[in-house]
């Protein structure tokens, strides 16, 4: 019943979210409201991603600063994600570990997790085209103790959250910094998996 309540308030949040996105990304692009409102309202878009949260990082990057707007996304999504892990772990996650039991192509992928949670998470944050909802579901059904999992997600929000950042300011400046940017990202994602993948070997 818990869990049937809590999915219900859930959904209307993301649809008050979702009617007025527009206006509260207005409020930010004004730059007036202070930084505390800004992290609250970033952890919002973490909560209820009615917009990419990868376009809340350029803009924060565009109005803060690379630095800055980097530090507030990366304080924002921290906070956000534990916050969505503890409601998973709470109100979700045994309905959720009996989904997960009825796939048996899934077990290989959540041993692997179970085993090796710090730096398979960290990996995890770093990969762009994954959805990071999707990492602090799957994190939250397993056996993984929160500041493991908090730690690891911290650790590895951060090259996204600078790249971002970096490119919304400055994306109206040519596309040398943006293209250098990406292209340092990339190589470091590269080598990031090869070392992961040896380490994974390795043990």
């Amino acid at each position: 019943m818990k869990s049937i309540i809590a999915g219900v308030c859930y959904s209307v949040a993301i649809i008050i979210c979702y009617i007025y996105r527009n206006e509260i990304v207005n409020w930010l692009q004004n730059g007036e409201a202070p930084l505390a409102l800004i992290f609250l309202i970033a952890v919002g878009f973490i909560l209820f991603p009615v917009i990419p949260f990868k376009i809340i990082i350029g803009m924060l990057g565009y109005f803060y600063g690379s630095l800055l707007g980097a530090l507030i996304s990366w304080l924002a999504a921290s906070v956000g994600s534990v916050i969505i892990y503890l409601l998973v772990q709470v109100f979700f996650q045994k309905q959720g570990r009996a989904y997960l039991a009825k796939f048996n192509r899934l077990e290989k992928l959540t041993l692997t997790i179970e085993d090796h949670p710090f730096w398979t998470i960290v990996f995890a944050r770093m990969i762009p085209v994954l959805p990071q909802s999707l990492v602090n579901v799957y994190s939250a059904l397993l056996s993984i103790r929160l500041l493991t999992y908090a730690v690891a997600s911290a650790v590895g929000k951060i090259p996204a959250m600078l790249v971002y950042a970096y490119i919304g300011q400055h994306l109206f400046s040519g596309v040398d910094k943006i293209l250098m940017a990406i292209g340092i990202y990339a190589l470091f994602l590269l080598l990031t998996y090869l070392i992961y993948r040896r380490w994974v070997q390795a043990r």
